[in-house]
C-alpha cells in the first residue's frame, strides 16, 4: 500500500507540552502507511525547550513537525472549566494552513491506537466538518438543554476533540468571520458549541472509534442491552478495543485514576518526557488522593455536564 500524507493539527500551551508529546508519540507509533505532516498551534508561553522535545519525539518516525505561533486573536474569548483560549485555535485551521483542502484536528488529551489513513480518505462531501456525535439518547439533561437552547439537534451534535475539517469549503464560504463573531459569547462548551452552530446541517458523522470517551465504556458496561437498541454492538466493541481514546473531563490519566488510564501511561513511559519522580509522585497522588470541598464540587459538576 502506498504511503499517504496526512496533515494533522494539535494546539497547546506550555502547560500541556508533555501531553502533546505523548499524544503525538501514540499517533506515530501506530502509523502503518501514513506520513504525518504535524502542525502544532502554539501559545506564546511555549519555550524553545518545549519545541526541542517535540521535535525529538518525531525524529525517528515518518513525520514532519511544524510550529505555528498564535497571536492574540482569541485573547478576549470566553473561558470556562479551566479550558484555555488555545481551544479556540482550531477554528482558524483552514486559514492557518491554506495549502491544504482537508485537515485533521485532534485534542492533545487523546491517545491513538490506530492510523488515520481511513478517516482522512473518507469522503465527507460538501460538509464543513466531520466529527463523532455525542451519545444523544444517553446524554445528561444539561447537555440536551444546552443544545436545544442553541437551536441545535442534540442527535447531530458532535464532540470537537477530533475533527476532519473541509478547509477548502470553509474558506470558500468565508466561515472565518462567522467563527470570530462567536468567540466572545458565553457558550458552555466554547469552541465545540461554536462549531456546531456555525456548521449546523453541514456536519458529517464519524464512526465511534475516532472519539472514545469514558461515557461509552460506562454505557457498554452498565446499560448494554438498552445501548445496543441505538448503536451497533460490533462498532462499539471495536471502538472500545482499539479506538482513539479521548480523556474528557477533569480526571486525566496524568493526575487521576480514570478510564483507560493505563494506555496513556504506556505511551508516557515510552516518551522522552518520562521522569521517574513524576511517575511515582502521580502514582502516590492517585492512590492516596486529598480532596478539598472545592475539588469535590468541581468533579461532581463536571461529571454531570459530561454524562
Amino acid at each position: 500500500m502506498n504511503q499517504i500524507n496526512v496533515p494533522i493539527v494539535f494546539s497547546t500551551d506550555h502547560n500541556f507540552v508533555m501531553q502533546t508529546g505523548v499524544c503525538i508519540l501514540s499517533l506515530l507509533m501506530n502509523a502503518v502507511d501514513e506520513f504525518y505532516d504535524i502542525h502544532v498551534l502554539m501559545a506564546k508561553d511555549v519555550t524553545d525547550e518545549d519545541k526541542r522535545k517535540l521535535q525529538e519525539t518525531v525524529k525517528q518516525y515518518p513525520a514532519k513537525l511544524n510550529f505555528v505561533s498564535m497571536d492574540d486573536t482569541f485573547a478576549n474569548a470566553y473561558e470556562i472549566r479551566n479550558i484555555s483560549t488555545a481551544a479556540y485555535y482550531r477554528l482558524l485551521i483552514p486559514w492557518l494552513l491554506p495549502h491544504y483542502d482537508k485537515v485533521i484536528y485532534a485534542d492533545v488529551d487523546m491517545i491513538f491506537q490506530i492510523g488515520l489513513r481511513e478517516v482522512y480518505n473518507m469522503d465527507i462531501g460538501d460538509n464543513y466538518v466531520a466529527g463523532v456525535r455525542v451519545l444523544a439518547p444517553f446524554v445528561s439533561k444539561d447537555i440536551r438543554n444546552n443544545a436545544v437552547g442553541l437551536g441545535l439537534d442534540v442527535n447531530a451534535y458532535i464532540n470537537s476533540g477530533f475533527l476532519v475539517i473541509n478547509s477548502k469549503r470553509q474558506r470558500e464560504d468565508n466561515l472565518k468571520s462567522v467563527y470570530l463573531s462567536h468567540a466572545a459569547k458565553k457558550y458552555i462548551y466554547q469552541d465545540q458549541d461554536i462549531i456546531n452552530i456555525v456548521c449546523k446541517d453541514r456536519i458529517n458523522p464519524l464512526p465511534l472509534k475516532y472519539n472514545v470517551t469514558y461515557r461509552l465504556c460506562e454505557l457498554y458496561l452498565n446499560t448494554r442491552m438498552d445501548f445496543f437498541d441505538y448503536y451497533d454492538e460490533k462498532e462499539v466493541v471495536q471502538a472500545l478495543d482499539s479506538g482513539v481514546i479521548h480523556y474528557v473531563g477533569v480526571n486525566k490519566p496524568w493526575n487521576a485514576f480514570c478510564f483507560r488510564f493505563d494506555i496513556w501511561w504506556y505511551y508516557y513511559r515510552a516518551s522522552l518526557f518520562y521522569d521517574i519522580d513524576y511517575y511515582l509522585g502521580i502514582s502516590v497522588n492517585i492512590l492516596k488522593p486529598v480532596y478539598t470541598m472545592k475539588d469535590v464540587l468541581k468533579i461532581v459538576l463536571n461529571y454531570i455536564r459530561n454524562c
